[in-house]
Parts: structure tokens; C-alpha cells; sequence
């Protein structure tokens, strides 16, 4: 297969994407959108058992009414098949989403999805599309691949930056959240596991699980930050402190000495993101001249 038809080819795979994200999307909103998205509560919250899948998030059971029969219903999130939430407190509002018809194959979540989260993948499709094209169409007429670069590079370049720049606004936000946020008492309760395969190596990090009661009197269970090497780096039954925001205690930090940044990676990827931009841009101007 030649290289301009293989280009063609990811173009309309693309386009397909695109296309059927679109109709999904059209579909679902032109039949009955109460069905799809309703407000719901926690009703019950477990410890995950030991080395659980930190993806799987809590165990929660939660109750809300299917618009379709008007029937209360309570249950429970099963192995990550049902969403995650990774704190939570009984009485905590969240939002569940299903078929409509079929709430028994809902998905919980700590926040209603917008619109144009719904079109994300539809949009980013779009735009990968439309770089293919441009890559296909500049080579071809122009017989230069400084175009190609300038093109899907800098596009790329774009996609990274929008993405760099809402991970930049969640951390201001978790930031203004814990400012002078008071500090309570907390304990682990459970060690999540998560594995990571290399080649023939499969090596393990572990998250802690906490729980601490809010000066409002909320019993709050809440999973920390990823990332550490050993399962005793912060061992089962290890006292410690914790920052939450009374406005959403489901912004929480654990206090030094065991406090850590979420969003330390967006110093990494803004880093990435410039020196790609740079690169690709200095690539296809050598090209051209």
C-alpha cells in the first residue's frame, strides 16, 4: 500500500469516528436526555478490599429514580463497571448515567456531563481527520514534506496545548480549594494496587485509601494520590493528616509528610508540549527553504 493511500485511509477512519460520535450523540439527545443523566446520592460507602484495582475506585452504592417507571432504586458499582468515584461520603451527591430503559447497566459519576464533553471525541476526530488531509493534499501538490510538519505537527501541537491548559485550571481550582483549608485527623483503611507491565517485568504501585470525619461531621473515604513504590510506604493503619475544602470535601491532600502534588505531571507535559511545537515548526521551515 502506497503511503498517499494509507494516508487516505486514516483520514476516513477518522472521518468514521467522527461521524459515528456525532450521531451517537444526536441519537442520544433527541431521545429522552432525563433518562440518560439523573441527579442520584451515595447511600452506602465500603473500604475496597486489599490491592483492589485503584481504576475500580470505591464501592458505593447509590439510590436514584428511573424517569421511565418513576422506581427508586439502590446499587451498588461492581469492579469498575459501573464508573468510579474515588471519595465519597453517604449523602454525597453524584449523577448516573444509562440506557434508557436499563438502569441496571448505569454508571455513576461525580458530575453531570456536559455537552461538549459529549462532542470532545467527535471534535478531536474531526480534527485529526482534517491534519491527515492536509498532510495528503500538501505532499501531494507540493511535493514537500515542510508543509506535512507544519501542518499535523502544529496541529498535534494545538491538541496538546488545550489539553495542558484544562489540567492547568483543575490544579488552580484544587488550589484555591484547599487554601487555608482546615486539617483533620485521618487513617489508612486500605492499599490499592495497581500493575504495570514492562516486557517480562511486571512491577506494582500502591495508593492509599483514608478515611477522616469533616468538622461538618462528614464521614469521608477518600483515595490518595498514586504513586508510591511499596506497599509500607504508608503502611495499613498509618495515622495522618489531611487539607479538605469545606465546599467539596471531595477536594482533599494529605499534609506533609506524606503530601504530594496530582498535577505535578502538567509542569512535565507543558515542557513536552513547547519543545514538540518548537521542533516541528523549525522541521518544516528547513523543509520549505
Amino acid at each position: 500500500m502506497s503511503g498517499n493511500a494509507l494516508l487516505l485511509l486514516l483520514a476516513a477512519g477518522f472521518g468514521a469516528w467522527a461521524l459515528v460520535e456525532a450521531v451517537w450523540y444526536a441519537t442520544g439527545f433527541t431521545s429522552d436526555p432525563v433518562a440518560r443523566s439523573v441527579g442520584s446520592r451515595v447511600v452506602r460507602v465500603d473500604v475496597p478490599p486489599p490491592e483492589t484495582d485503584r481504576t475500580h475506585g470505591l464501592p458505593v452504592a447509590v439510590a436514584f429514580q428511573d424517569p421511565s417507571t418513576a422506581q427508586e432504586l439502590t446499587l451498588r458499582t461492581a469492579g469498575g463497571k459501573n464508573g468510579a468515584l474515588y471519595v465519597a461520603w453517604a449523602g454525597r451527591p453524584v449523577w448516573v448515567r444509562f440506557p434508557s430503559g436499563e438502569p441496571s447497566r448505569f454508571r455513576v459519576q461525580s458530575s453531570p456531563v456536559s455537552r461538549g464533553q459529549e462532542l470532545a471525541g467527535a471534535f478531536w476526530a474531526a480534527v485529526l481527520c482534517a491534519a491527515v488531509l492536509l498532510v495528503r493534499f500538501t505532499t501531494v501538490q507540493h511535493h514537500s514534506y515542510g508543509w506535512a510538519l507544519l501542518g499535523f505537527g502544529d496541529g498535534l501541537t494545538v491538541l496538546l496545548a488545550c489539553a495542558c491548559v484544562g489540567a492547568i485550571r483543575r490544579r488552580g481550582r484544587r488550589r484555591a480549594l484547599l487554601d487555608g483549608a482546615p486539617t483533620v485527623p485521618a487513617e489508612v483503611v486500605s492499599l490499592m494496587r495497581d500493575a504495570h507491565h514492562n516486557e517480562e517485568i511486571t512491577t506494582y504501585t500502591y495508593t492509599a485509601v483514608v478515611t477522616f470525619t469533616t468538622h461538618e461531621g462528614l464521614t469521608v473515604i477518600g483515595i490518595g494520590p498514586a504513586g508510591l513504590t511499596h506497599h509500607d510506604d504508608v503502611p495499613l493503619g498509618t495515622r495522618l493528616s489531611v487539607r479538605y475544602s469545606p465546599e467539596d470535601p471531595a477536594t482533599f491532600a494529605f499534609a506533609p509528610p506524606y503530601d504530594s502534588d496530582p498535577h505535578r505531571t502538567v509542569i512535565a507535559w507543558i515542557v513536552v508540549t513547547i519543545a514538540w511545537g518548537a521542533i516541528v515548526t523549525l522541521a518544516g521551515m528547513h523543509a520549505l527553504l
